[in-house]
């Protein structure tokens, strides 16, 4: 009997109940912050003790103070003591304190405004009386597909504060409703669509008195604000065409607003922004990342001085403290690394796995994620973790196929003899842009993979043309197609593996994911039913057009210029060429994937008699929540996958 993995992962929270996360250094070195189970905690570099500092959702941290958020209402905490008592203030959506632990910013009702740490003098820094516009926050683009989760950022002196203001009028209104409620009041929501209107978003400095200036930059060119931030003394913008051929980083004039060019990157596919880029050290050098063409590397630019060699893939920069850079890199595909710039690279972890970590203040937190488990240090002391073992032993092998050098990650069942049988093949690609599957940690994705083998599988995920960890030009290779190279590797490397394995039955091969890998295997169906006999598709773009701008746009274009684009990567046009099983889940309440791509395909589906399955899932998001719906979904899976291949 298999192990009950479903159960445990429900239980668990995916491995995450247990473990720090959302790891920061304060109080010039000595404390670690972190979250864990719904708790807010605190680690003494010193006495290498950590302590409880109280429940949180999320928190954010100057070198002395601690402002936590507790659902919608705020708590303020010193670095030594417990919680205060809340501040008077209610239904927050966002909340900064100063660098100098004096006063929180905070949002509420769509306006920005100020309080002190001890709960006095509140005021509203900048409100509009539109509906439409809110101050202080992100809109979706921003924090969906640009990785800019913020929009408002204190000054180092605590005298200023550089604000977003979102203007969404003209952004496409959409309604989510409840259908298992009809009486429930649909949510209006905006969302900028491929080829629609963005939100309209200005930067302003404002005082703490009050006074507001506007940031100026050629905003009918460069319309997207994609990063912001302060350096010591003044506001560090990067401002972005909608083509996203072109970027400026900028510096603004606190005093007045006006901005001078600091750097103008082009490109003629698009130009990406890491998170936490452009940095800056305590000199004043910028810290970037880069692309070289020449030798297809992503390199760390400190200043006008390359820090990497070639070939080392730059993937983010961790932290800057000072005059050191803690970043992540690849050499190879399936293991990322930290590393650390202090005058010299120097990488900081050696066993093969997925790190991260950062170096400041002389403190050096490394996490590391490994096939064996979690490990958490504080200047090479583990910090205590409570994750729970899994029910199997992850069995893995990585092997790279072809002359792509395709990286896969291969599960196969404990209890098959190599040659007995040939067993049906199950395919588990994300595939898309921005993640990697084929990696050497004991993720939750393996287990479940492990799981499918465990029941009679030879399950592979595989990393082809436009994940990254192998240089611009591997994940760039989808610019103007999305689907095409995508799915031709991922066969490639099915019949590569299948050669080396020999017991592979390729006459029995599904293939299951969700998002992007959701719409894969769906087009995976409908465009190569001579290789693939059953697919399962969750949360799947069924119209390349009803995805983001910033993010759909990157890879496919304006849908007015680029129709064939669209058309040739969605899969509405497509709908008659289904003839295998399929099954599609959807959340009713996805924002980022919303129903409408699951219903209209299911409906055109039953239009042209193309017998399917659809689970529609009241009440979840792009991410499921409910337990029993995530443990249940599996067995159903798993009952879909056997069936159709004949397993039972």
């Amino acid at each position: 009997m298999v192990a009950d993995l479903p159960g445990q992962l429900v239980r668990t929270k995916r491995f995450r109940a247990g473990a720090p996360s959302h790891l920061k250094v304060v109080g010039a070195g000595r404390f670690v912050v972190f979250l864990r189970d719904d708790a807010l905690w605190a680690y003494d570099v010193q006495s290498k003790r950590e302590r409880r500092v109280g429940p949180a959702t999320s928190y954010h941290a100057s070198e002395s103070v601690l402002v936590v958020l507790r659902e919608r209402d705020v708590f303020v905490a010193d670095l030594v003591g417990e919680l205060s008592d809340q501040l008077p203030i209610k239904e927050v959506a966002a909340a900064q304190v100063d660098p100098t632990g004096k006063t929180v910013a905070f949002v509420r009702d769509r306006a920005l405004r100020v309080i002190g740490v001890d709960g006095s003098g509140e005021q509203v820094l900048a409100e509009d009386n539109d509906e439409n516009v809110f101050w202080g926050l992100a809109e979706f683009s921003a924090w969906m597909s640009m990785g800019r989760g913020e929009g408002l950022w204190w000054s180092p002196d605590g005298q200023r504060i550089l604000a977003a203001r979102v203007d969404e009028s003209q952004v496409q209104l959409r309604y989510l409703s409840d259908p298992a409620d009809p009486t429930s009041e649909p949510r209006a929501f905006r969302y900028p669509a491929a080829g629609t209107a963005n939100a309209d978003v200005r930067l302003f400095v404002l005082d703490l008195d009050g006074e507001q200036r506007e940031v100026q930059w050629d905003r009918q060119r460069f319309e997207y604000v994609v990063r912001a931030g302060w350096t010591v003394e003044r506001p560090l913008i990067v401002v972005q065409t909608r083509d996203q051929q072109c970027l400026q980083v900028l510096e603004v004039d606190p005093g007045t607003g006006r901005t001078t060019l600091v750097r103008e990157v082009t490109d003629p596919q698009f130009v990406g922004v890491p998170e936490r880029t452009p940095a800056q050290t305590a000199s004043g050098r910028l810290v970037w990342i880069d692309r070289d063409q020449a030798c297809d590397t992503y390199r760390l630019v400190i200043g006008d001085e390359v820090v990497t060699p070639p070939g080392l893939q730059v993937d983010q920069v961790c932290c800057v403290s000072g005059e050191v850079v803690t970043f992540l890199a690849q050499t190879d595909p399936t293991e990322v690394h930290l590393y650390v710039w202090d005058g010299a690279v120097r990488r900081l972890t050696e066993e093969p796995g997925v790190h991260s970590g950062l170096v400041a203040d002389g403190t050096i937190v490394i996490d590391s994620r490994t096939l064996t488990g979690r490990r958490i240090t504080v200047n090479g002391q583990a910090l205590d973790s409570f994750e729970e073992e899994p029910v199997l032993d992850l069995r893995v092998e990585f092997v790279s196929s072809g002359p792509k050098e395709l990286r896969t990650a291969v599960f196969r069942p404990s209890w098959h003899a190599p040659g007995s049988s040939k067993l049906p093949v199950l395919l588990t690609p994300y595939a898309g842009p921005g993640a990697q599957m084929a990696l050497k940690h004991r993720a939750p994705q393996h287990l479940v993979s492990r799981w499918f083998a465990e029941h009679g599988f030879t399950v592979l995920s595989t990393d082809g043309r436009g994940t990254p960890g192998r240089g611009p030009a591997f994940d760039r290779a989808t610019v103007g197609d999305i689907l095409e190279p995508v799915l031709e590797d991922q066969i490639e490397a099915l019949h590569l593996i299948a050669e080396r394995y020999g017991d592979l039955d390729l006459d029995r091969v599904a293939i299951r994911g969700w998002s992007y890998g959701g719409y894969l295997s769906i087009a995976a169906l409908l465009h190569r039913p001579d290789v693939f006999h059953a697919a399962i598709g969750g949360a799947a773009l069924t119209d390349q057009r009803g995805y983001d701008t910033y993010w759909k746009e990157r890879y496919l274009g304006h849908p007015d210029t680029d129709t064939e684009a669209y058309r040739r990567t969605s899969l509405l046009p497509y709908a008659a060429n289904l003839d295998r099983p399929l099954l599609m889940i959807q959340g009713l309440a996805d924002t980022n994937v919303w129903a409408t791509h699951a219903i209209r395909f299911s409906g055109a589906l039953n239009a042209l008699g193309k017998p399917h399955e659809l689970v529609l899932l009241p009440g979840e998001g792009h991410g499921l929540t409910n337990p029993r719906t995530i443990e249940n979904l599996l067995h159903r899976e798993l009952a879909f996958l056997h069936q159709h291949l004949r397993m039972t």
